[in-house]
């Protein structure tokens, strides 16, 4: 999958020699578009804790940005390519593969404030402007078809599909992301990478690793290094400004949750279990228990995925009574023992969830991990309760809705279903389904109850008014 801003891309000339400016909502439009596309494309890892860690990493990036109120669209993609790209509209993924070949927090911080300074610096979007007067649903699905066509898999048909399309447009022309552009993206998020408390030698640290990579690779070399040539001078000078901004600081970040969201997205991607089993087997003793953990979480996870689930409460179980506030060791544990099957066991996960739960009241990974274990018991109504009290008292979230639908239709309350099924695609930019769940919801509502359909139809109203507000026109 390539970067969005690649120099490689070829975008369709339709025949006009003038530029477009692009404002502001038609960059958002096509940052909808896109982030539309790659939901739909099921690449994005489906884990709430590995999407809100990256969500939370990049915002607190963004916090620190030349745009902090902008919209940004943080996504965690899988595909092994050690790869980053952004587009118009604040839409920044991710690689499993170039993740993982990160060693620190910084590192990988350092790329996503590259990656969000070119999109608040508008790089892309003044390539755009410069090129060709492009129809906005052709750019954003030029853009779509090429970052998800290119990562193979499912998506590869949708990038072939629009490979075709383009070529059918006839005249092409070439957009280049400059060696200037590459420049202020270091200088800038450098900068927000200090700013939000990163060790700012994470940027050049992590170019000098691709640069290794690089020389012993041959023709397989990290995708990234295509459309960011990384140069010596490109080096040095990110280097001397690391030190610049080092002297300036006292302390940085140095989370263990990095270590741990990291191994649990190696064992999520890995397709042999029984080589992550002895990998991490070997790197586990009694003394390392409290210095590298995620050692012994990455062991238990994998044991967890091999279905030797009392094993794995086992070596989940030293964790969590380590350190009893960590979320990822509580919501580990308690999945270990509820997928047992064993009354006792589901007992204590529950116990396990609801401790969490009361100490960290309404944090989504527990809340979300949580409901689901209760409807999966048959607690439908106690899920029902947690997942209205968690959206009554916080920022609404797709996972929570999806969840509270499963529920009511379990419950059958069909309608409250719909009506919820309905928000969690609007939270997910499908503003045309979430019409279609409100219309099948309106049709379902007993006795033609006034109130209720008078609700519907208010918010299926206000959907349309925003589906109008950015649709593509066409031309």
């Amino acid at each position: 999958m390539r970067p969005a801003f690649s120099a490689e891309i070829k975008l369709p000339d339709m025949g006009a020699s003038s530029s477009v400016s692009l404002t502001p909502h038609m960059e958002e439009q096509i940052g909808r578009e896109v982030a539309t596309q790659i939901r739909n494309s099921h690449q994005v890892i489906d884990d709430l804790e590995l999407n809100e860690y990256i969500q939370n990493l990049g915002y607190s990036l963004v916090a620190n940005s030349d745009d902090a109120y902008q919209n940004f669209h943080f996504f965690l993609l899988n595909s092994s390519q050690i790869n980053a790209f952004a587009t118009p509209g604040g839409v920044v993924a991710v690689y499993s593969g170039l993740f993982l070949t990160t060693e620190t927090e910084s590192e990988l911080a350092s790329v996503l404030a590259h990656e969000i300074a070119h999109v608040t610096q508008r790089h892309l979007a003044r390539s755009f402007e410069k090129s060709s007067q492009l129809s906005l649903p052709i750019m954003a699905g030029m853009i779509a078809g090429i970052l998800l066509g290119a990562a193979g898999g499912g998506a590869a048909d949708v990038g072939a599909a629009t490979a075709m399309g383009l070529s059918a447009a006839g005249q092409q022309a070439q957009i280049n992301y400059t060696r200037a552009n590459e420049k202020e993206a270091d200088r800038i998020g450098m900068r927000y990478l200090s700013l939000s408390g990163y060790d700012p030698s994470g940027m050049p640290g992590f170019f000098q690793k691709l640069e290794r990579k690089n020389r012993y690779a041959g023709k397989s070399y990290p995708e990234f290094l295509r459309t960011h040539p990384i140069t010596i001078n490109r080096i040095a000078e990110a280097t001397q400004r690391a030190e610049q901004y080092k002297r300036k600081m006292v302390r940085f970040k140095n989370p263990k949750n990095y270590h741990l969201m990291k191994t649990k997205l190696m064992v999520l991607t890995s397709s042999n279990n029984r080589r992550l089993v002895q990998y991490f087997k070997s790197k586990i003793t009694p003394d390392n228990l409290k210095t590298h953990p995620w050692y012994h979480y990455g062991y238990g996870l994998a044991l967890f995925k091999q279905q030797h689930y009392k094993e794995a409460i086992k070596v989940l179980q030293w964790l969590y009574d380590l350190e009893p506030q960590n979320t990822s060791y509580a919501v580990a544990l308690a999945k270990a023992n509820i997928a047992t099957n064993n009354k006792d066991n589901i007992k204590k996960g529950m116990v396990i969830f609801a401790r969490a739960l009361k100490n960290k009241p309404y944090n989504l990974v527990l809340t979300a991990n949580y409901a689901f274990s209760l409807i999966q018991a048959g607690q439908i109504n106690k899920a029902i309760k947690l997942l209205k009290s968690y959206n009554k008292d916080n920022i609404k979230h797709p996972a929570i809705y999806k969840l509270l639908s499963r529920a009511y239709g379990k419950n059958k309350q069909l309608v409250k279903a719909h009506i919820t099924e309905a928000e969690y695609y609007y939270l997910n930019g499908l503003l045309q389904q979430a019409i279609m769940q409100l219309t099948i919801a309106a049709k379902l509502v007993p006795n033609n109850n006034f109130y209720v359909l008078s609700r519907i139809e208010a918010r299926k109203q206000a959907i349309k008014d925003e589906y109008k507000m950015y649709k593509f026109e066409d031309k």
